[in-house]
């Protein structure tokens, strides 16, 4: 029969702290393991965490546990509030070390389990799809001061939002709310894991929405900003709290695509960390409450609860031909295209005869150009070999879990990835992740190259880069299905 347990290690004193912690910070922990198979799915309170580091870790974690290293899925939340990158870099040998003691503790105490499920249809009532294309325009983002109708839909007349920089095209599109109501992911999950006696060992969470509530107020015109900066779990670690309280046992929330999703959240008013931390609470518990309601009302037994496979897919797949070719160009070699793209904006922006689709442009192609860099030092940590390939390597878990299949998508993928993934492999319910094994940045479509917007000028990517992951993901999937 399968076995399993739950959970969960401090990351308090394992990266060196730049602020103050209000809440603990995790990597919360699921171990499974049926006939000859086992998994282990790491979830992180953090984000940005390099793909080189999440290699080693699930090289170490299996040779210190004797868990096979396909096997071992590194799930990141992408908390604003919280470490990435390079504090992860330099805390990776203690969170490697007390993650391998405490799964090597959960090999010894996994138990034999029932599970119910529950599929919680949740609409647009916590998430709304935070990119649009406006005519004349092009694509646009809104981060934070998003308004809302008298019906919760979420709409805005307001440039100042849409990341333009200081240009301000009047369009008369935008004399009439823009309406925020391109596709989001309405699907929440929920699994009760219990032992034989029907006592809670745990509870796995999903939903689809980014957790950037706790620093709401960094996107407010108020003074002392700096010194407000708290470590915070963010509204899914008040989620899982919530159920924790409710259910018993370890509770585990695991993010899907929050690269175009975000949560419904406020703006007025929350101008410090505590009104920032109270947004997160409020909806962490909403959230909590809807899935727990739906659990209680339509929770069955998980289909074949035994069956478990699990495997890491790597593929390759191109950069583009823009992205500076070492580390050091990254580091010291960006002024002069910066200066050259913030030139051409300046001269367009004020050029009667730009278009504003024309200027919005030279907005992208200036953002891009100071993203540039940090992408490659900061943010996914790419090496001189990966630049000078032009191609990045992508781990991308698979785990089949009853009747479920959970796919580790690469950095903060787009809705429409989701969407597909559904739409491709229906022999089981697919169940995306983001962020899974390491961060590669957002990971454009070529939709989103088309539109211009936040999600072009932070990513790597190339018209073929998703058309060429999909092709390469197909025949492995299917076959992994199959087997």
């Amino acid at each position: 029969m399968a076995e399993c347990s739950f959970s969960k290690v401090s990351l308090k004193g394992a990266f060196e702290p730049v602020w103050d912690f209000h809440t603990d910070l995790y990597c919360r922990l699921l171990y499974l393991r049926s006939q000859d198979e086992q998994t282990l799915f790491c979830v992180f309170d953090t984000g940005l965490t390099w793909s080189a580091d999440t290699r080693r870790f699930r090289k170490e974690v299996s040779e210190k546990c004797g868990i096979p290293e396909k096997s071992i899925v590194f799930h990141e939340l992408q908390l604003h509030a919280a470490p990435g990158g390079l504090s992860i870099h330099n805390g990776l040998d203690t969170i490697i070390a007390r993650v391998a003691y405490e799964v090597n503790k959960m090999k010894s105490s996994a138990v034999p389990y029932t599970c119910e499920v529950a599929e919680a249809y949740m609409g647009t009532e916590y998430s709304f799809n935070r990119e649009q294309y406006v005519e004349g325009l092009g694509g646009v983002t809104v981060w934070t001061g998003m308004g809302f109708d008298e019906q919760g839909k979420p709409c805005t007349r307001d440039e100042g939002i849409m990341l333009l920089r200081d240009y301000r095209p009047n369009l008369e599109t935008l004399k009439e709310p823009l309406y925020f109501d391109n596709q989001n992911d309405p699907l929440a999950y929920m699994f009760l894991f219990k032992d034989l006696k029907g006592n809670v060992l745990g509870s796995v969470s999903r939903f689809a929405a980014h957790p950037d509530v706790a620093v709401l107020f960094e996107l407010r015109p108020v003074e002392g900003k700096a010194q407000m900066y708290r470590y915070d779990f963010d509204w899914p670690g008040y989620l899982s709290q919530k159920l924790e309280e409710e259910f018993g046992g370890t509770s585990i929330y695991m993010n899907g695509p929050c690269a175009d999703l975000t949560t419904k959240k406020g703006y007025d008013g929350i101008d410090d960390f505590v009104s920032s931390d109270a947004e997160c609470k409020r909806i962490g518990l909403s959230v909590a409450e809807k899935i727990k309601a739906e659990f209680i009302a339509n929770k069955r037994p998980l289909k074949n609860a035994d069956f478990l496979r699990t495997e890491t897919f790597k593929v390759t797949v191109p950069m583009r031909d823009d992205m500076p070719k070492t580390v050091e160009e990254a580091r010291n070699g960006q002024r002069e295209k910066i200066e050259k793209a913030k030139n051409i904006f300046d001269t367009y922006k004020t050029d009667p005869s730009k278009t504003p689709s024309q200027v919005k442009r030279t907005v992208d192609e200036y953002y891009k150009a100071m993203y540039n860099g940090p992408m490659v030092y900061d943010i996914c940590g790419f090496d001189d070999e990966t630049l000078a390939k032009r191609e990045v390597e992508i781990d991308i878990p698979c785990v089949r879990f009853g009747e479920y299949l959970f796919v580790g998508v690469p950095g903060e993928s787009l809705v429409e990835l989701t969407t597909w993934l559904r739409a491709t492999f229906t022999g089981s319910k697919t169940i995306p992740l983001d962020q899974c094994d390491g961060y590669y940045s957002y990971v454009a479509t070529p939709r989103s190259l088309t539109l211009g917007g936040y999600t072009y000028w932070c990513s790597w990517t190339t018209r073929d880069t998703i058309p060429e992951l999909q092709k390469q993901l197909v025949p492995l999937v299917r076959k992994f299905l199959e087997e």
